[in-house]
């Protein structure tokens, strides 16, 4: 199989200190699911509207061909640059080996285009909990790696913040602020590579005394089969860094299938403690709903608070939410506002101590988790979070272990 040749090669590379082929990636992508009331769209529609190509394989799997931007001349050429195996009216997984940084750059373009996507938001408790009960178990003297990052980007002067909302590379940021002031801020990315029973014997003992190291942004998965591993990011991205792609694709489905329950449970609290909201009333009035309450265990200043506040909600940033802030005090703010990912209305109170959002019954479970995860990612890095009366670090908990998973076909 072509795949498992090119998770070889990619595999020996490694090996050598090198990539010989680019390794394989997977983003694991989320639509709509109808039992949120809304009607899913086919996959090959969302695409066809994104203006990508697709050609059929089988029932689930379709190529992915797009314009050659690195062409000269008008209309360019089509590439195929992936595939896209769908798993369910709401999930579907896209393969491929283009470098990381393009490949991030094209996900990135057909969620910010399309309110009909997302990305797959694997919170940093979310990524705890895979480390409790599944990566810290899988042996003592395998090789495992945490990566943590926070950054506060709103701690930074309003002409300096980045509030695009993708994630840009680390050695093109590094490039890019060689030449730049050195901007006095939190900002901490932190790797711990190491066996896994040495990290396990030393990670509690250094959260509780340094913040950002609950900001969980990636986490390795030692191969079940072999040599090798897969590293999962808070984006739903999924890189193949063993000689098996049979392996690969097996961790991506158990991934999902975890990601699929816990998003379940999110909105099991969430539908079905509350009334839909009438329509005939306009949005914001009434609005029913389990609230999502964050508070932070380190208070903003004011400055961070409104510098967040003015930037937050601008037409392309890091939470993927439009609305018109509120002043209801120097550090208390309320926003009828929506999520971008379909549209969905919700209304927050934010303060420099925390925020409560309220979304209706049949908003998607991921608006909670995207929402979380950038609160940690460049806000607060050490955060207590309810959905409701119920911490949300007990939905992670109710994720099926990688055995129940894989049986759940």
């Amino acid at each position: 199989m072509r795949a498992d040749a090119l998770a070889v090669e990619g595999k020996e590379g490694l090996d050598q200190g090198r990539t010989r082929v680019p390794l394989v990636k997977t983003f694991l992508v989320e639509h709509v699911s109808g039992k949120s009331g809304r009607t899913p769209k086919p996959a090959a529609e969302i695409f066809r509207e994104l203006g990508v190509k697709s050609g059929p394989i089988d029932e689930t799997f379709f190529s992915v061909q797009v314009p050659d931007e690195k062409a000269e001349g008008t209309p360019k050429p089509l590439v195929t640059t992936g595939f896209v195996e769908q798993y369910d009216e709401r999930f579907f997984a896209y393969y491929t080996v283009e470098p990381s940084v393009e490949a991030r750059k094209l996900v990135r373009r057909w969620i910010t285009q399309s309110s009909d996507l997302d990305s797959a938001w694997f919170s940093s408790q979310l990524l705890q909990t895979l480390w409790d009960k599944d990566v810290s178990q899988r042996g003592d003297n395998r090789f495992g790696k945490l990566t943590f990052k926070h950054e506060s980007i709103f701690e930074m002067p309003d002409d300096a913040a980045q509030t695009n909302d993708g994630d840009e590379e680390d050695e093109d940021r590094e490039r890019q602020e060689d030449d730049e002031p050195d901007l006095e801020r939190r900002k901490a990315r932190f790797e711990m590579g190491d066996r896994i029973g040495r990290i396990r014997a030393a990670l509690g003992d250094l959260q509780e005394h340094y913040a950002p190291l609950h900001a969980l942004f990636s986490l390795r998965f030692p191969s079940r089969m072999g040599h090798g591993s897969h590293d999962l990011f808070q984006h739903g991205q999924i890189t193949n860094r063993s000689d098996s792609f049979e392996d690969h694709r097996n961790t991506v489905r158990y991934l999902y299938r975890a990601y699929k329950s816990v998003l379940e449970a999110t909105e099991d609290v969430a539908w079905n403690k509350v009334e839909a909201p009438s329509r005939e009333k306009p949005v914001g009035l009434n609005i029913k709903g389990v609230p999502l309450i964050v508070r932070f265990k380190e208070e903003l200043s004011k400055n961070t608070f409104d510098r967040w506040m003015s930037l937050a909600f601008q037409k392309r940033n890091q939470f993927r939410l439009w609305g018109d802030p509120i002043r209801l005090g120097p550090t208390k703010v309320h926003v009828y506002g929506a999520d971008r990912h379909l549209w969905q209305p919700i209304n927050l109170e934010l303060t420099n101590k925390g925020i409560v959002a309220i979304l209706p019954q049949g908003t998607c479970g991921n608006t909670f988790h995207r929402l979380v995860t950038n609160i940690q990612r460049y806000v607060c890095p050490n955060i207590e979070a309810w959905l409701g009366s119920q911490p949300f670090q007990s939905l992670a908990n109710n994720m099926p272990s990688e055995k129940e998973a894989h049986h759940e076909d």
